[in-house]
């Protein structure tokens, strides 16, 4: 009985974060269109668009974390008509994977744990947007960010290594920013929606 009721008890507990998920997903969607947009009309050097990814991957999880950014980058996609851009979203994605696991295997509790993050996310971001950019837009795509790829062209870097130099220290702080802004956010939470990341199963 008491087995029973405990099988119960994990099913509710799956369906109550799934439902968290659906909920939180398009939040954290708006949140990174929202405040990449406003970075995009002020044309500062830095994208903005992964601070819900960010969030959503320290309370939910790898999953949720890195269907967010995809997602983001999609909804932007069509919102604005550039179907190219969605291609970002697998940089985006990549941010709310690599922090989604950290928060997930408790190695998202200290500032070391944020600086490793952000380096990781980093790094990650500038390979990617590099190549999607290059490849895609030939190395400027109209964003605050190609004043610093064109300073490192203009130093005689070529044009795959300029859009990825350049866009370290922009992502450092960019992704800097998020992390911070998601680690307070996760400090605030009440307990229960601490705990919406899903358990690792132990091997016998």
């Amino acid at each position: 009985m008491g087995e029973k009721k405990l099988r119960q008890t994990a099913s509710i507990s799956s369906k109550t974060k799934t439902t968290y998920a659906l909920i939180l997903i398009p939040i954290g969607i708006a949140i990174n269109i929202v405040a990449g947009m406003i970075a995009g009309q002020l044309k500062l050097p830095f994208f903005m668009d992964s601070i819900g990814t960010v969030i959503m991957a320290v309370i939910m999880g790898p999953l949720v974390g890195g269907a967010t950014g995809l997602l983001t980058n999609v909804v932007s996609g069509l919102l604005s008509g550039d179907v190219l851009s969605m291609a970002f979203g697998l940089a985006n994605m990549s941010s709310g994977i690599i922090i989604g696991f950290m928060a997930k295997y408790k190695k998202f509790r200290t500032w070391l744990h944020l600086i490793i993050g952000a380096i990781l996310i980093t790094l990650s971001n500038s390979i990617i947007g590099a190549i999607v950019v290059v490849l895609l837009y030939g190395g400027v795509n109209g964003s605050g960010v190609d004043f610093v790829v064109a300073a490192t062209l203009a130093a005689g870097q070529d044009i795959f290594s300029s859009a990825f130099i350049g866009r370290i220290p922009v992502n450092i702080v960019d992704k800097g920013i998020a992390i911070i802004i998601a680690f307070i956010i996760l400090k605030r939470l009440p307990d229960n929606m601490k705990n919406l990341i899903p358990e690792t199963k132990k091997k016998n």
